[in-house]
């Protein structure tokens, strides 16, 4: 069995309503909107964007994991609107173990509308027909019951809730595991 985590030729993604295509400089404005906004990333640890260039600077990092076959993220934009509402993509590839953590963020304005589980759907699709992965696995704050429902209806399955398993910010952090076996 091969994994191909080739993505040297980015593979633009269609579904019936969304065109996920690759993160670019031209992206900054939302990107940094989505990484600054404390509401948004209430649930992903990681530091807020305090400036365009540190938006940049994600932009950048997102490009390279690309380019080292150790991640691939999406700009998700809606069919006729190339405006980036959100960002899915494959993280922390296991290459041995034929594995990928599966993250994305969304505009507010567009949550609730089925638009991330379309997109989750053909980033399915993807990691395990073209990439070949046997497991998908999605990490979230067991808070996050918007993301959770999200996984859920895709078939996610819950697989452990950690407690305080990691610091960040001063405090102690819960997180739930969630996966998904390629169907074949």
């Amino acid at each position: 069995m091969n994994l191909n985590t080739d993505f040297s030729k980015f593979p633009i993604l269609e579904t019936a309503n969304l065109l996920l295509r690759e993160v670019v400089e031209k992206d900054v404005e939302e990107v940094f909107f989505l990484r600054s906004d404390k509401e948004i990333m209430k649930y992903i640890p990681r530091p807020l964007a305090k400036t365009k260039d540190e938006a940049l600077v994600h932009i950048e990092v997102l490009r390279k994991a690309k380019e080292n076959e150790e991640g691939i993220n999406w700009a998700i934009t809606q069919k006729g609107n190339e405006t980036l509402i959100g960002i899915i993509g494959l993280y922390r590839i296991e290459k041995e173990n034929f594995r990928s953590e599966i993250g994305y963020i969304l505009h507010p304005a567009f949550q609730g509308k089925g638009i991330l589980g379309e997109a989750l759907q053909k980033v399915m699709e993807f990691a395990f027909t073209h990439c070949n992965f046997h497991t998908l696995t999605a990490v979230i704050d067991p808070r996050n019951s918007a993301s959770e429902r999200v996984l859920q209806r895709a078939n996610f399955t819950k697989e452990a809730h950690f407690r305080e398993d990691f610091y960040y910010d001063g405090e102690f952090l819960d997180s739930v595991h969630y996966s998904i076996i390629n169907p074949k």
